[in-house]
């Protein structure tokens, strides 16, 4: 271990002390899937994401979450498609798998739907309403079989579904669901995981049907009309409230909870509206690495959360970048801290 990692680890397990009384129960349960999120969103297919890999794992992270995007025109179409430029063509995904093995990291294959003309500016993946029902599930379904696939014969460990669909995952007929998740597993041997929408998880049905609760996690610290910066007390006591209800969802479903997306802007005020991706509000690095530390103090050593991916390592990054990734930021440390923080088990997915 270098010297480097001794150190954030010593304070790791130092620091973070709000968790240790949780640490035992955890270490009962399977290793906590110390994710980072890769956004497959470059436009030359011959690119190589082998440098970000390298910078994750050098992070402490054990897995990695591969997202290509897939697009359909707007909330009503019928079909999806691989767009020209901003979906990766298949070996870019195999490629990237097999770099991500050679690290030693395991991968989830976390595909989502984007829209490329939205109707509206309200239209997006979690407002879906096709205008043939039938052939939107065709679609969707011929997509999602031959990605599965692609994921068991290149060996990801574990594959999603789908993605904050929220008009579509919370039906009471789930015919369609059942259909195609038995078509997954029938191709995919890996775990398999449904992420909700983070205001509409208690009304997602399929989680039935998966093995995990999945979600993404951009949930708000802070009121609108509070004033940045946020204190971390405050951040922390939000976040304790919502780890309560969720653990408690998960338990009730019987089912390990799986946080696929946790993120924040690099932007003045950020903890407040996490999952609006196109503010455009100042640069503030020492927002964004506060709220990471609030996640990390209020979940370390939770047993029921089975892993959770932290929103997304792409880009150039560093001190003026507005985006999400931690690359070369203050919250990388924070988040490789929380990483440290959490026993190593030799079993998972």
């Amino acid at each position: 271990m270098s010297s480097r990692r001794q150190v954030l680890q010593a304070l790791a397990l130092g620091g973070l002390s709000l968790g240790s009384n949780r640490r035992v129960a955890a270490q009962t349960t399977s290793p906590l899937q110390r994710g980072v999120a890769l956004g497959l969103f470059h436009e030359d297919p011959l690119w190589s994401y082998g440098g970000l890999l390298r910078e994750i794992r050098e992070l402490s992270a054990t897995h990695v979450s591969l997202v290509p995007a897939y697009y359909q025109d707007h909330a009503g179409s019928t079909n999806i498609y691989a767009h020209p430029r901003f979906s990766v063509p298949d070996e870019t995904i195999t490629r990237t798998i097999a770099e991500a093995h050679a690290l030693g990291l395991k991968v989830m294959l976390f595909p989502i739907v984007r829209l490329a003309s939205p109707r509206k500016s309200s239209e997006w993946r979690g407002t879906l309403s096709p205008d043939d029902r039938a052939a939107w599930w065709s679609s969707y379904e011929r997509l999602t079989l031959h990605l599965a696939r692609l994921a068991h014969s290149h060996k990801a460990a574990q594959f999603s579904v789908g993605s904050e669909l929220s008009t579509l995952d919370g039906e009471r007929d789930l015919s369609e669901w059942r259909r195609l998740i038995s078509k997954v597993r029938s191709s995919f041997r890996g775990t398999l995981t449904y992420s909700g929408n983070w205001d509409h998880y208690e009304k997602v049905a399929i989680y039935e049907l998966c093995d995990s609760v999945g979600m993404c996690a951009y949930f708000p610290l802070a009121g609108r009309l509070s004033r940045p910066p946020f204190p971390l007390e405050d951040l922390m006591a939000a976040w304790q409230k919502k780890r309560t209800d969720l653990v408690a969802f998960a338990r009730a479903k019987q089912k390990p909870l799986l946080l696929t997306e946790v993120g924040y802007l690099s932007q003045r005020g950020a903890a407040a509206w996490p999952w609006e991706e196109s503010a455009d509000k100042p640069v503030d690095l020492e927002d964004q690495r506060r709220a990471y530390e609030a996640f990390a103090r209020v979940w370390q050593g939770e047993a029921q959360l089975s892993g959770v991916y932290f929103w997304n390592y792409y880009g150039f990054g560093g001190r003026a970048s507005r985006g999400y990734t931690m690359r070369h930021k203050p919250a990388a440390q924070e988040m490789e801290r929380y990483f440290l923080s959490e026993p190593q088990r030799p079993a998972g997915p």
